[in-house]
């Protein structure tokens, strides 16, 4: 169908104003836009850079990615998700191919899920929006969105007919191998790929700390990628399914023989990871409703299994105690983003629109068994708690988002306005559960509904052909967790009850975000402010007390006050001489809990990155020193005024090289920490103890190198 004149015309003016050098961006709108076209901050990591960070896994990721660190406080289960301006966990959004992946949920020392994240190399990008977004994409968006695009055919075709990358790598912080290869195939109208990755490592190095003095680790990792895609003149169709495994075997010693270990000799874990998604997509040609639009259906299911197995030798009738953990989410639902070009009181618009509805259920079982060597008797009551038990009875979320936004040019060449707004409906059922209610008869259960209306309003005023001036003021919010509303907690030794709270509040935040960026031929500068304010934030399972009626000290997860968090961002991009290039990127960032006036342990303290680049003449080969610093860590206290574990300040530095013999193969190497300095992640340890064991386990590794080889044909 023919677009109108005016529809037309705006779309030839939109496509003239992407560049070809521009950054193309999907995560801010849903739609592609240019980075210099949206009202907000947005980091693209393309596969090239991929390629050239010599990324492996999350961490890599986000290495050299100021404001955004990685959720990872645990040596054994991995990663919890990203951490974005301080706000991390379930409350940042991880989708991969717009599709939300499952949360975490963890209870105890022996059970946590972490967060599923597709192996990175079946991503060819990656993109960080920082900040509130729930407006587009709803619950889980609070501090901002994570989005992995999968590879598609075009992206490993080497002729017009075929083509395939290999990708090898090694890192000797893990003694880690990795390997994916990935082939395509193009005719007529169909294309198809193919891709598999693999990966091995052991524990991570920990600087100051012999191979014995670390907790042995085996870890396996599988990935799959299958993709159909058929173009037609209604559109292109496009069916995916990937599939990740991860094993885990885990040799727990830094513990033994302290705190709730102090009788404990040996503690095993066995850990699984089994999750696959299924995606149906249609790119549609233009309608009569909407120029641009996607419509998708998606299913996927993640199944977690954790064993943990321990030897309580130190005792005087030695027990062999068995946990076992399982959990399971299955997920499925159907989207449309869409757009529409129009001219309307003489204003040129892009008006965007869509839905998305999911239904997710999800369960999650314990079980145990204690046996006496002495006397050969087992039992299956723990600490007062009888196994098989549940700590939430089976549950059903059903999630609807509706949402509509528009960018408006106010006149040519002038400022556009982007006012937006989203209904969001969120309901959880609880179903029936015998093994929940028989083992907590007293526990009251409830079901929770949910309805909110997110606004959003973004300026962006070109100040030239070459900067731009943007400010946006925008809603995040988060409703509250099944685990939250719903929790299964009763330990009769201990007189202790956890109890449903039917008036638990969604999260929420409000943010607002200036910034100028302008760029030339050689510079790129940027520096953005930021306020985020953040409301009833959920403290899970929070003593509330003994309840003298019941005779029992009572938990509940409750609402808490305000956080507030600030910060700046400046980045500077120098292109000094065809051969020479900088990067100098600085993140500052101050937040309070207004409960209880202390600074947040999920801040980091100012950072900064510099980089400087070689690149041959003949450009064959390119070679970067990177220096990361972050000065060290305010105290902090916990809840019983106790001081907590401080990060120090560092400086380090990486050196990468990469070479490209051919234009099929392309080498590249890097030492990393190369002054061999000890630190840690503040996002890794900012919640431990001083005298805590796993801290000396979780600083980086020292002095490591990494090769990675990539090969085309």
């Amino acid at each position: 169908m023919a677009l109108p004149a005016a529809a037309q015309q705006i779309s030839s003016e939109a496509t003239e104003e992407i560049r070809p050098d521009e950054i193309i961006t999907v995560v801010a709108h849903r739609q592609a836009r240019a980075v210099s076209e949206v009202a907000g901050t947005v980091s693209v990591i393309s596969d090239a850079e991929l390629e050239r960070d010599l990324v492996f896994n999350a961490s890599d990721l986000i290495r050299y990615e100021m404001g955004v660190e990685l959720d990872d406080s645990s040596n054994r289960f991995g990663y919890s998700g990203f951490r974005i301006r301080g706000v991390g966990g379930n409350r940042t959004a991880v989708v991969v191919d717009q599709v939300a992946i499952a949360d975490r949920f963890a209870v105890g020392s022996f059970s946590d899920t972490g967060r599923g994240l597709l192996d990175l190399g079946l991503a060819n990008r990656v993109e960080i929006l920082r900040g509130p977004a729930s407006t587009l994409y709803g619950s889980d968006a609070l501090g901002g969105v994570v989005a992995v695009h999968t590879l598609v055919a075009e992206d490993v075709l080497t002729t017009p007919q075929h083509g395939t990358r290999v990708r090898l790598g090694f890192g000797s912080d893990a003694d880690r191998a990795y390997g994916r290869v990935a082939t395509a195939l193009s005719s007529g109208q169909h294309s198809f790929l193919l891709a598999g990755a693999a990966s091995s490592r052991a524990e991570s190095e920990a600087q100051g700390l012999t191979e014995a003095e670390r907790d042995p680790q085996d870890i396996e990792q599988t990935g799959a990628l299958l993709k159909w895609q058929y173009a037609s003149t209604y559109g292109e169709l496009q069916l995916s399914f990937d599939a990740l495994r991860e094993e885990r075997e885990t040799q727990v010693r830094h513990s033994l023989g302290s705190g709730r270990q102090a009788s404990t000799t040996a503690l095993r874990g066995d850990d699984e990871r089994y999750e696959w998604r299924s995606i149906l997509s249609f790119n549609s040609s233009a309608t009569q409703f909407y120029d641009r639009g996607e419509w998708r259906v998606f299913f996927q299911q993640s199944q977690t299994r954790q064993d943990s197995y321990e030897e309580r030798g130190r005792l005087a009738q030695p027990l062999s105690i068995y946990r076992g953990f399982r959990y399971d989410y299955s997920n499925y639902g159907l989207a449309a983003d869409l757009e529409y070009d129009t001219v309307f009181a003489g204003l040129q618009q892009r008006i965007g629109y869509g839905f998305e509805w999911s239904q997710a259920e999800v369960w999650d079982e314990r079980d145990a068994w204690q046996f006496n060597q002495s006397t050969q008797e087992s039992t299956k009551t723990l600490l007062g708690e009888t196994f098989p038990l549940r700590d939430f009875p089976r549950s059903e979320i059903s999630e609807l988002g509706l949402y509509l936004h528009d960018e408006i040019r106010l006149w040519q060449g002038g400022p556009t306005l982007s006012p937006g707004v989203r209904y969001e409906y969120y309901d959880l059922a609880t179903q029936q559960d015998s093994l929940f209610q028989s083992r907590y008869p007293d526990t009251e259960v409830t079901d929770l509904t949910h309805t909110a209306w997110l606004p959003k309003l973004g300026l962006l005023w070109p100040v030239s052909t070459n900067a731009e001036w943007f400010a946006q003021y925008a809603r995040g919010y988060r409703a509250p967790p099944f685990a939250d509303v719903n929790v299964g907690l009763y330990y009769p030794q201990f007189r202790v009850l956890a109890i449903a709270n039917p008036d638990l509040k969604p999260e929420r935040g409000y943010t607002f975000e200036t910034g100028l960026r302008w760029r030339s031929i050689d510079t790129q500068l940027s520096a953005t402010l930021y306020h985020n304010r953040f409301s009833d934030f959920i403290d899970s399972r929070a003593a509330q007390g003994f309840d003298p009626q019941r005779q029992l000290l009572i938990f509940q997860s409750v609402n808490r006050d305000q956080v507030i968090i600030e910060g700046v961002e400046l980045r500077w991009q120098q292109q000094w001489h065809p051969n020479w290039a900088s990067e100098f990127w600085l993140d500052y960032s101050d937040g309070e809990d207004r409960a209880t006036g202390q600074s947040l342990p999920s801040l980091s303290p100012p950072s900064l990155l510099a980089d400087v680049t070689y690149q041959a003449s003949s450009g064959d080969w390119e070679t970067r020193l990177i220096l990361r610093a972050q000065k060290g860590q305010k105290q902090l206290y916990d809840a019983d005024n106790a001081p907590l574990f401080a990060a120090p300040g560092y400086a380090t530095l990486d050196w990468l090289v990469q070479w490209f013999p051919s234009h099929q193969l392309q080498l590249g190497a890097g030492v990393f920490n190369l002054t061999d300095r000890r630190y840690w992640s503040t996002a890794q340890v900012g919640n431990y103890p001083q005298d805590d064991p796993i801290l000396p386990l979780m600083a980086a590794p020292g002095r490591h190198v990494r090769a990675t080889l990539n090969y085309r044909f």
